[in-house]
């Protein structure tokens, strides 16, 4: 191995950031050493004022040589403010030293590296010098033995306030991990790898996450990463599969696959009331189940107004009423248990109590195209992983299934708090866009603000960024970015950066970094830290995914 040292020589006077941050952040290899020896104020301060005193002589003396005049003045002047420091603010004096070494096992590797680090460290206003003939001394500063050796102490001595110390800090996390996380890949700036937690309470304030990239970026990819690696920890998982993108995963880890479409066998029933659609503590199970219907019929009758919704509201009780259901919560018990979906009526029986103009907007879903959603529920939900495939329902129809499916998941994950579990919303602007309306949207919202009180995890997935903040000013679109601790950012179009532009912390580096990103390549905002990432798999995991 190849060794060479650096010693820092000097600095520039002010300093509004961490000096040393680019070169940890780097991916050389090297030791850092800094020592801080503190001076004795006492005797720091008589030794300045005795100078200043020396100095002001020295001034009255100097007469017509101007450029003695500048240097006598300028130490004058930092003699008195660093007195005035130690003083009035209680500012300590110390030493400062800096020593760098930088090794490679290649010679022309190890001169390019040098000559990178002297640019970094010129890049925030620090001057250095070659650790020629002292390559020796530097390199046993640099080992941890508290060796500051007197060959090279010298000339890398410098004067800082306590304050000051503050700009050396050499501690930056440029990489995240966390004990219990699961691993999501490496900094692309320093190759070290990322563990996130994102469960762990103590470090963020929510465990939701947001996916932002163009088609074929990765992010379906590194979803279906992170479904894979979450089910070795058995963690309850639930998918909106718009695109068809999950069954062939689901199908290898055991995951029961919901179709709904024509075709499909599998039925949903969108007015069956769950147990667990309310907490133990709570009351109102048909007055909540009607707030959701609500939502469901708003999707299908846009312009519907608050006449026609008290009609609607009306017929849905009628409804309910028939299968011996009202608002007293006792009616859904029989037996002892609470009623199944053989126990509830079906779209069918709502149908036969609407007026004419309702009846039209819903004839498709009783007798037409889409009349798989006037079935009872005909399958188990038992399992920790289960995928939602909506793909049959085609583009305009594809967010009455989103809903029912996301209503049916969100009751199983307020079952049981103390499991941890996760809601993949793909496509998620179909919810909350332009097409949706503010009452689902709403919903949705209600979903990622409150789910961290449950043990879960909201993941929201779109590559059309523009129109997830198209419905109410982006108000929503807002709302779940901003209750989402963990941000992902694959690469974007122009126009898509420019709207996230307005709502997240972007600066214009990582402006022009999403949009020149690789496959694979993303910009991760983790609680407070932004960080550059590759994700990586292994070569067992891209045959389960069937990807790369």
């Amino acid at each position: 191995m190849l060794y060479s040292g650096l010693l820092v020589v000097n600095y520039i006077r002010e300093q509004d950031d961490l000096i040393l941050k680019s070169i940890i952040d780097s991916n050389v290899n090297l030791y850092l050493s800094i020592y801080y020896e503190k001076q004795d104020t006492y005797k720091v301060i008589k030794d300045l004022t005795y100078n200043i005193g020396n100095v002001k002589v020295d001034l009255e003396k100097i007469g017509e040589n101007r450029q003695d005049a500048e240097i006598a003045a300028f130490t004058y002047n930092d003699a008195k403010y660093i007195r005035k420091e130690m003083q009035i603010n209680n500012e300590e004096l110390y030493f400062l030293y800096i020593y760098l070494t930088i090794f490679s096992k290649d010679k022309s590797e190890l001169e390019y590296n040098l000559t990178k680090i002297e640019g970094l460290l010129r890049s925030r206003g620090m001057q250095t010098k070659r650790a020629y003939f002292r390559q020796e001394q530097t390199y046993l500063s640099c080992l941890p033995l508290m060796q500051n050796h007197i060959d090279v102490k010298e000339i890398t001595k410098r004067n800082i306030l306590s304050n000051s110390i503050i700009a050396t800090y050499p501690f930056i996390s440029s990489a995240i991990f966390d004990e219990e996380g699961i691993f999501i890949g490496e900094n692309i700036y320093n190759n070290s790898l990322i563990f996130i937690d994102r469960y762990n309470s103590d470090k963020y304030k929510n465990a939701n996450m947001c996916i932002f990239g163009t088609s074929g970026a990765g992010k379906s990819y590194f979803t279906k990463l992170m479904i894979l690696r979450y089910a070795l920890f058995g963690l309850e998982q639930y998918i909106i599969d718009p695109d068809r993108e999950y069954s062939k995963l689901g199908e290898k880890l055991g995951a029961t696959i919901i179709k709904l479409g024509p075709s499909s066998n599998t039925f949903i029933n969108i007015l069956d009331i769950r147990e667990e659609s309310l907490e133990e503590d709570q009351k109102g199970y048909l007055a909540t189940k009607i707030d959701k219907l609500i939502g469901f019929f708003k999707l299908i009758i846009q312009d519907l107004q608050d006449e026609e919704k008290s009609v609607l509201e009306n017929a849905i009780i009628k409804t309910y009423k028939e299968k011996g259901i009202n608002f007293k919560d006792e009616s859904l018990y029989k037996n002892g248990k609470f009623k199944d979906t053989k126990d509830m009526p079906i779209l069918e029986d709502l149908y036969k109590k609407l007026n004419k103009k309702m009846k039209a907007k819903l004839f498709p879903f009783i007798y037409g195209s889409m009349k798989f959603f006037n079935n009872h529920t005909n399958v188990v939900l038992n399992n920790n992983i289960i995928i939602a495939d909506i793909y049959e329902l085609g583009e305009e129809n594809i967010k009455y299934g989103m809903y029912a499916f996301i209503e049916l998941f969100w009751n199983k994950i307020k079952k049981e708090r103390i499991k941890k579990k996760a809601i993949y919303l793909d496509e998620i602007w179909r919810l909350i866009g332009v097409t949706s309306n503010k009452e689902v949207a709403s919903f949705i919202y209600k979903i990622f603000k409150t789910i961290r009180k449950y043990g879960g995890s909201g993941v929201a997935i779109t590559q059309d960024v523009s129109d997830l903040f198209s419905l109410d000013e982006g108000t929503y679109g807002k709302s779940i970015l901003n209750n989402s601790s963990i941000k992902v950012f694959f690469n974007l179009e122009e126009e898509n950066i420019k709207v996230l532009e307005k709502y997240t912390e972007l600066s214009n580096k990582e402006k022009i970094e999403i949009k020149s990103f690789k496959k694979g390549e993303c910009l991760m905002f983790v609680g407070q830290e932004h960080i550059l990432t590759k994700i990586n798999s292994a070569d067992f995991e891209k045959e389960i995914i069937g990807g790369n």
